[in-house]
């Protein structure tokens, strides 16, 4: 790699994009509290009705599917970090509401379904806009850096912090935690309006895209127009060769890898005879290995050869997949999870910073809003495939060799995507991320 490259693995990242993380990170922190909060009081108010609280947890996740497209259309037409200000205020209000509900006693679960939706729609427009601003923070060639502490501080923020917080204040009464998440998302909303007070007058580097709180140079074409924008978006992936070869990989992998994610608590009961404290201690190696990945990508971008990283990500995961299915044993398992938990997310920050840097700015929340819905879209068919997979298998293998098989999937899938198109994807990388 240039020398260049090489001094963009140490070089400050600077005050506006620290200002920025704090605000994703006092978010995340929100995030991860609501993740036990909302289920718990959905689990309180309907105690033996499973499918009540299901129904829950896909209003929240229902979002991801139905508006990221017209989300995009959104960050591309207005100015990015006021569109994140307002989310995160819009969020705060409701929290606001529900914390009232829920101490006047009022909640149910149609109403917490309605605010889970609502909750959705607000993150679907925040992460977006957020995923698309950091190109207007750091240069170029510091995207990975600025994109793996990003992720990292997510995994912080919601898996070791919110979630076990959002336990704790529960203890103190059902609409704690929702005051609590006021006052993180109010810390968010203050860093942003610095971020935003901070704004230079002209990009950060004359290779780096147009300022994220300027609207891009485009006519603003109204409601009628939606639709078209979001055309002009999903052509934009599937014009640019990468990012089609990108989006069919998407397509194969993140499909066999939910099947997995929607089986892995009955892997852990079942086929490891562990219970909830191992299920945890997993997710918690997983979790930790990705904070790793996150802060090592940029170092590997500049210490492999160029172009390889992303399939080498691919590769080492789908070996590490096959190695579970062959040797189901918890030390075993423990590492794959620390291991392939860094080689994924590595994965996702080398293809989002890519991405970003190959994207016209104009174009940029829509781009990343079909590639959201593709990923999302393809996890949500691969959840539901997983559990009629094992059902399936369960006859004839046995529960607990069933099991097995989606960690099977995942890792023949994997390594076939990089022996089809491994090749080219590094070529692709090499020819369109100069």
């Amino acid at each position: 790699m240039s020398d260049s490259t090489t001094r963009a693995s140490t070089a400050p990242l600077g005050g506006r994009f620290w200002a920025f993380w704090s605000a994703a990170l006092a978010s995340n922190l929100s995030d991860g509290v609501a993740m036990i909060a909302v289920p718990w009081l959905a689990s309180s108010l309907a105690p033996d009705h499973a499918a009540l609280v299901a129904a829950v947890a896909t209003a929240g996740r229902l979002p991801w599917l139905l508006l990221a497209l017209p989300a995009g259309v959104l960050v591309d037409r207005v100015p990015r970090l006021t569109l994140m200000v307002s989310a995160n205020t819009l969020r705060l209000l409701l929290w606001a509401l529900l914390a009232l509900v829920v101490f006047s006693g009022w909640a149910s679960i149609p109403l917490l379904a309605a605010f889970a939706f609502c909750f959705g729609a607000l993150e679907v427009c925040y992460d977006t806009a957020a995923e698309t601003t950091v190109t207007s923070l750091v240069p170029p060639e510091r995207l990975e850096r600025a994109n793996g502490h990003v992720r990292s501080g997510a995994i912080v923020a919601q898996e070791f912090a919110g979630r076990p917080l959002g336990g704790f204040v529960l203890a103190l009464g059902l609409f704690v935690p929702f005051l609590f998440n006021i006052a993180a998302l109010l810390v968010s909303v203050v860093a942003l309006l610095r971020v935003r007070a901070t704004a230079p007058t002209a990009p950060v580097a004359p290779t780096a895209p147009s300022a994220a709180d300027v609207p891009a140079p485009r006519e603003r074409r109204g409601l009628a127009g939606v639709w078209a924008d979001v055309a002009e978006g999903v052509r934009a992936v599937w014009s640019q060769p990468l990012l089609r070869a990108v989006a069919v990989i998407a397509v194969f992998v993140n499909t066999a890898y939910a099947t997995m994610l929607s089986t892995q608590v009955l892997f852990v009961r079942d086929t490891l005879g562990l219970g909830s404290a191992g299920f945890g201690l997993f997710m918690a190696f997983a979790a930790i290995g990705g904070i790793v990945g996150g802060q090592l990508v940029s170092w590997l971008r500049s210490a492999l050869p160029h172009g390889t990283l992303p399939t080498l990500c691919l590769a080492g995961s789908g070996l590490l997949y096959l190695l579970v299915a062959a040797f189901p044993l918890t030390p075993v398992v423990a590492g794959v999870y620390f291991l392939s938990g860094g080689l994924v997310l590595g994965y996702a920050v080398a293809m989002t910073s890519i991405r970003q840097r190959i994207t016209p700015d104009h174009l940029l929340g829509r781009v990343n809003a079909a590639m959201r819905t593709v990923s999302w879209g393809m996890s949500a068919v691969g959840m539901a495939a997983g559990g009629v997979l094992v059902a399936a298998l369960a006859l004839a293998l046995g529960q607990t060799d069933a099991l097995r098989v989606p960690y099977l999937l995942v890792g023949v899938i994997s390594l076939a995507v990089v022996a089809v198109f491994g090749r080219r994807l590094v070529g692709l990388v090499r020819e369109h991320d100069l």
